[in-house]
C-alpha cells in the first residue's frame, strides 16, 4: 500500500484549482493540503505546509512560478514541484529545471500524465509531459544540475 502524497495547489485560476482537485482526489494515495492563488501566497503556504509535492502554475501573478521555484528549492528542498503551464516552449522549459522543478506538464495533455508525473516525482524520478518528448529528459536534469 502506497503511503499518502500530500500535494499543494498554486494556480491564479480558482476553476483550474477545482478541476485539479476534483481529478486528484479520485486517487486514493493522493491529499490535497492547500491551495494559493499567487506567488508570494504560494511560498509562504507551501513553507508552513511542508508537501511532499507542489503543483505550480508557471504564469503566476506577484511571482511567477520560475521565481517560486527557485526561492523554494532553496529553503525547501523537501518540496518536489511540478510545474504546470499552457506553455510549452523550450526555453520555460529548460528554465523550470534549472529553478529546481522536477517535471514539466503541459495543461492540454494532463490528466493521466499528472498523475503519472505526480507519482514518479515522488518517488524522486523527473517526468516531462509527452508533447515535449523532444527534449531529452538526462539533457534537461544535466542542465538543471551545472547550474
Amino acid at each position: 500500500m502506497r503511503m499518502m502524497i500530500r500535494i499543494m495547489l498554486a494556480d491564479d485560476y480558482y476553476i483550474v484549482k477545482k478541476g485539479l482537485r476534483s481529478l486528484l482526489n479520485n486517487e486514493k494515495d493522493f491529499e490535497i493540503v492547500g491551495e494559493a492563488a499567487n506567488g508570494l501566497e504560494t511560498v509562504e503556504l507551501a513553507k508552513s505546509l511542508q508537501p511532499d509535492i507542489l503543483l505550480l502554475d508557471l504564469m503566476m501573478p506577484g511571482m511567477n512560478g520560475l521565481e517560486v521555484t527557485n526561492r523554494l528549492t532553496r529553503v525547501c528542498p523537501q518540496i518536489r514541484i511540478i510545474i504546470l503551464s499552457m506553455h510549452s516552449s523550450e526555453a520555460y522549459v529548460q528554465e523550470a529545471f534549472r529553478c529546481g522543478a522536477k517535471a514539466y506538464v503541459v495543461k492540454d495533455n494532463m490528466a493521466d500524465e499528472l498523475v503519472n508525473a505526480i507519482r514518479k516525482v515522488n518517488d524522486e524520478a523527473i517526468f516531462l509531459s509527452s508533447s515535449l518528448q523532444k527534449h531529452s529528459l538526462a539533457d534537461l536534469q544535466n542542465r538543471s544540475q551545472l547550474t
